[in-house]
């Protein structure tokens, strides 16, 4: 893989997750050499700046270094394979490999060293933005007094359903705040709600979503058997997501050193909420950090912890995950 010229096709280019990816392939200087932006029958014909979207398919992948898959895990299963056949190294945003044992799962502030073995992967997944910020968050405090327990409930934006959703939410809002809306029996409503399931139940009460990111989480943390319930509720704001997190340590550790511990962990921004105020999901869209706030001690349990992380959902929590996976990939290849 030539580091100087890298050929790269993004597959769903016209995804909310597709169009940050070429946004920060060329913001972050990346050494692109040719960008082949591939869709479905849906979207291939159309043009971003002037490059027009052509269709993926078993011959779309020849001569591509890195092939980058934003288009949900239906058309990863169809066209991964085509991709690594045609020699091509893939970053796969979708859900599709994330839980498969021998596809490395990475967040590289928490396990970069997988991209940096004697064999280096050629497929890589990279987990949902709320795996990704609590991955993040719970790495450093894990390695400084490990943890027993997590408590997750995360707020989730439209943005994490998709163009159509985030769509469907202007066009609800507006209809309600003009008096047009209209009571339909067969959908909940989106707008000024909260709706607590994301992803389908399951017999045990959670949902596929809630268990996904539970076992993300102890995927990329190498914790097998962490204890940890979320609870994922989809909420009316457009981009972004936000957790409300409750730790609790293996050896307590005191709210100044909790503090100092999440200070110094690889890619956090710490808030002092008495300055600034706890980081919300508007506040933090457009950065490449993730932010914590509200950090506290919960007396009720031994070492026990509360914080509050909030995140950019497209371009931190996917798009850069991806692009920075493939930076260190290229870097190692040099």
């Amino acid at each position: 893989m030539p580091r100087d010229a890298v050929a790269i096709a993004v597959v769903g280019a016209t995804t909310l997750i597709g169009e940050e990816l070429v946004r920060l392939l060329g913001e972050r200087k990346f050494p692109v050499g040719e960008i082949r932006l591939l869709g479905t029958t849906r979207t291939a014909g159309r043009k971003i700046d002037e490059v027009t979207v052509g269709l993926v398919g078993q011959s779309a992948f020849d001569g591509i270094d890195v092939a980058f898959f934003a288009a949900g895990p239906a058309v990863s299963g169809e066209h991964v394979g085509s991709a690594l056949r045609a020699g091509a190294v893939v970053i796969d945003a979708s859900s599709r490999f994330r839980l498969e044992d021998t596809v490395p799962l990475v967040v590289p502030e928490v396990n970069a060293a997988l991209l940096t073995r004697a064999e280096p992967p050629r497929l890589v997944a990279t987990p949902s933005s709320t795996a990704v910020g609590l991955a993040v968050v719970l790495a450093p405090l894990v390695e400084a007094a490990g943890v027993r327990r997590v408590v997750v409930s995360t707020y989730q934006s439209a943005a994490g359903a998709g163009r159509r959703a985030v769509e469907y939410l202007s066009r609800e809002s507006i209809a309600l705040l003009s008096g047009r809306g209209e009571d339909d029996a067969t959908q909940v409503r989106r707008a000024f709600n909260c709706i607590p399931q994301v992803g389908t139940v399951e017999i045990d009460g959670a949902t596929t979503y809630e268990q996904a990111v539970a076992d993300e989480v102890r995927k990329i943390l190498v914790q097998p058997d962490l204890a940890i319930h979320v609870t994922a509720v989809r909420v009316p704001m457009f981009f972004g997501v936000a957790a409300s997190v409750a730790v609790e340590l293996e050896r307590p550790l005191g709210l100044e050193a909790a503090r100092e511990v999440l200070r110094d962990g690889r890619g956090i921004l710490l808030h002092d909420d008495r300055e600034t105020g706890a980081p919300t999901p508007a506040d933090v869209i457009g950065s490449q950090a993730t932010h914590v706030g509200r950090v506290r001690e919960d007396p009720t349990v031994p070492g026990g912890l509360a914080l509050w992380i909030a995140l950019d959902s497209i371009e931190k929590g996917v798009a850069l995950n991806a692009v920075e996976i493939a930076e260190i990939l290229i870097r190692r290849a040099s």
